[in-house]
């Protein structure tokens, strides 16, 4: 179903932008676009198809980033080396994952339980499952240990958790070409690592319409080994490019509901401010405990879901 086929009733635009600004305040909080939370939120509770709420997220995504960047570009929370050079992975990217939803699109329905499904939804929501369910165990035990072992003290300037042997050998990789990272604290690392890192989010982008930050945001964490304060900036800064460049190629295929952009962009504009400004009050180990939290709430929300689908409502 293409946006123009989607009709989108006045009576939902309230709540489209009241969604809007709650997971507009979650992206600026934790440094995700929330498409992760609210791509599923939009096919559960509105009926809208997976493809036309992929391309309509990262339209408000564009605008939310930007928000949510101009407030912790104030806070000097931005590694803006960083974030151009993983901006040339990440368009590629995009396209790969683009390019696979429209395959799904296309794909037919399964039959499961005598009801037919359309394969499109099954693989995105096992796929978002797989992904919530890995992130989030691991944020919310890394951040527990981090808690008890200060004893409740928050972390100074938000920083980074302990490098562990992953990180550090990771930093000691000397493929060329080798770069510097001063704002993130990074004496080197190997280009190659950030492309790498940048070509994955932008086709989770791409394919799943989330900015990838519930993926990049811990990466730059856990495999670079960024502050956490920093992390949730960058990944918003890149966000707002990769994001731009994935609502464009979703244009082109017909995946847009402008109506449907509009509603989101007006709440998540003013949520991203919001949240923005307490990501440095919380301090890093509450934020990813947050953010491990509500990877678990979308697993749920994916998880009810397919069983409605299964069970023929």
């Amino acid at each position: 179903m293409s946006a123009g086929e989607f009709v989108l009733g006045l009576g939902n635009f309230p709540w489209l932008i009241f969604f809007g600004l709650v997971v507009g305040a979650l992206g600026g909080f934790f440094g995700v676009g929330g498409g992760f939370l609210m791509v599923p939120m939009l096919n559960v509770v509105f009926g809208i198809p997976y493809n036309i709420a992929v391309g309509s997220d990262l339209g408000q995504m564009t605008g939310m980033a930007t928000a949510a960047t101009v407030r912790h570009m104030r806070f000097g929370n931005i590694d803006f080396r960083l974030g151009f050079l993983m901006i040339a992975g990440t368009a590629s990217g995009v396209e790969a994952g683009a390019t696979i939803l429209e395959v799904l699109k296309t794909a037919g329905t399964w039959t499961i339980n005598g009801h037919p499904i359309d394969a499109m939804t099954i693989v995105m929501s096992l796929v978002y499952a797989a992904l919530l369910i890995f992130l989030g165990q691991a944020m919310v035990r890394e951040s527990l240990r981090t808690l008890r072992r200060t004893a409740g003290a928050v972390e100074a300037a938000g920083g980074a958790p302990p490098a562990t042997g992953y990180v550090l050998r990771l930093r000691s990789l000397k493929l060329w070409p080798v770069v510097r990272l001063p704002a993130s604290g990074i004496e080197s690392i190997s280009l190659w690592v950030i492309l790498v890192i940048g070509f994955a989010t932008g086709f989770l982008s791409g394919m799943l319409g989330v900015g990838g930050g519930f993926i990049r945001m811990p990466a730059l964490v856990y495999i670079m080994g960024c502050p956490t304060v920093v992390a949730v900036g960058t990944d918003l800064f890149e966000i707002m490019f990769s994001s731009g460049y994935g609502v464009v190629t979703h244009a082109f295929k017909g995946n847009v509901h402008l109506v449907l952009v509009l509603a989101l962009l007006i709440g998540t504009t003013v949520g991203a401010q919001v949240g923005a400004s307490y990501t440095r009050k919380a301090g890093g180990p509450k934020v990813r405990l947050g953010f491990g939290v509500l990877a678990f709430t979308g697993v749920l929300m994916v998880g009810v879901k397919l069983v409605l689908k299964v069970a023929g409502h």
